[in-house]
Order: C-alpha cells, then structure tokens, then sequence
C-alpha cells in the first residue's frame, strides 16, 4: 500500500504517525475522545471499503484526516 504525507495525531497524550491505510486503522482502533463521532465512524466504513477493495486509499485517508482534524 502507498504511503502518504504522514500525519502526526494525539491520542491519550501520545503522537501518532500516520502515513498508511494500515497505520489509519491502527489509530482509529484506539480511544479517540470522542468514539461515537459520525466522522470517526465514516473513517473506519472507509477504511473497511479500501481495504476490502470498494474504495480508493486517497479517499480512505482523506476520510481519516477529516477524522482526526475534528
């Protein structure tokens, strides 16, 4: 899978690296602040599409941006 323009987020008070679908799901199966969040939930359907071959990665991650800017 291509790597992207990594983003660095901050769950629990810790950075995390993301530059990879597999790196999106990872941090997206870690408590995040807020967990029921619609963008949130529309990341992880996304990443699940891309990864079962329904959608593009570029979208994927940028679903996952959307996600982790909130």
């Amino acid at each position: 899978m291509p790597a992207f323009v990594p983003i660095t987020i901050y769950l629990n008070d810790r950075s995390m690296l993301v530059a990879s679908i597999p790196d999106a799901e990872t941090a997206l199966q870690q408590p995040w602040p807020f967990m029921g969040k619609p963008s949130r939930l529309e990341a992880i359907r996304m990443i699940e599409d891309c990864l079962a071959g329904h959608c593009t990665q570029q979208a994927a991650f940028d679903a996952f941006k959307a996600a982790a800017s909130e």
